[in-house]
C-alpha cells in the first residue's frame, strides 16, 4: 500500500517535471523567435550611405550575439543573403566580382564600395553644407546628423574638427 502510494506521488511528481520543462522550452522558443526577429534588419537596395552605415552596424551586433561568425563562411553568407531584398541579391550575384571563397567581411566591404560608387562625394558635402538646425532640433541632435553626414564626406582627419565646428556656427539660426 505505501510502495503504491510512493509510486503515485513520484508519478504526479515526474508528470509535473515534465509539464514544467515543456513550459519552458515553449518560453525559451518564443524568446528566441522574438529576439531573432529585433536583431536581423533586412537591407533594401534603395538605401543612402548614411543608411547602410547603420545596417552594417547592426549587421555587426546581430553576428556577435548569434555567434555567426562560428558558422562555416557559406552558412555565413546564407544568413546574409537571407537579409537581403531582391536588388541587392541580384546586384552580388551578377554586378559584383566576389570571389565565391571571400569571407563575410570582403562581402560587406565590396557592397559598401559598390553603394558608395553610386554617389558624389560631392553631393555629400553638398548635403553637408547645406545642412542647418531645424527649429524643434535639439543641439545634440543636430551635431549628430553633421557628424554622420561628414563621415562620407572624405574630410581629412586633421581638418574634420574645424569642418563640424564651422557647420555648427553657420548651421545654428
Amino acid at each position: 500500500m505505501a510502495d503504491n502510494a510512493q509510486l503515485e506521488r513520484l508519478t504526479a511528481l515526474l508528470a509535473q517535471q515534465s509539464e514544467q520543462a515543456a513550459q519552458r522550452e515553449e518560453r525559451l522558443a518564443e524568446q528566441a523567435a522574438q529576439r531573432e526577429e529585433r536583431l536581423a534588419t533586412m537591407l533594401e537596395r534603395a538605401l543612402a550611405n548614411q543608411e547602410f552605415g547603420t545596417w552594417r552596424q547592426k549587421f555587426d551586433d546581430f553576428r556577435l550575439l548569434t555567434h555567426l561568425e562560428t558558422l562555416p563562411i557559406a552558412e555565413q553568407k546564407a544568413a546574409l543573403m537571407s537579409l537581403l531584398d531582391d536588388e541587392w541579391t541580384r546586384t552580388l550575384r551578377y554586378s559584383l566580382q566576389i570571389p565565391s571563397e571571400a569571407d563575410l567581411k570582403t562581402v560587406i566591404d565590396t557592397m559598401e564600395a559598390h553603394l558608395r560608387g553610386q554617389r558624389s562625394i560631392i553631393l555629400d558635402r553638398r548635403d553637408f553644407y547645406s545642412r542647418v538646425q531645424e527649429p524643434d532640433e535639439t543641439f545634440d541632435d543636430f551635431v549628430s546628423s553633421i557628424k554622420e553626414i561628414a563621415a562620407y564626406c572624405d574630410f581629412c582627419d586633421k581638418c574634420a574638427d574645424d569642418q563640424y565646428r564651422d557647420r555648427i556656427v553657420v548651421g545654428i539660426p
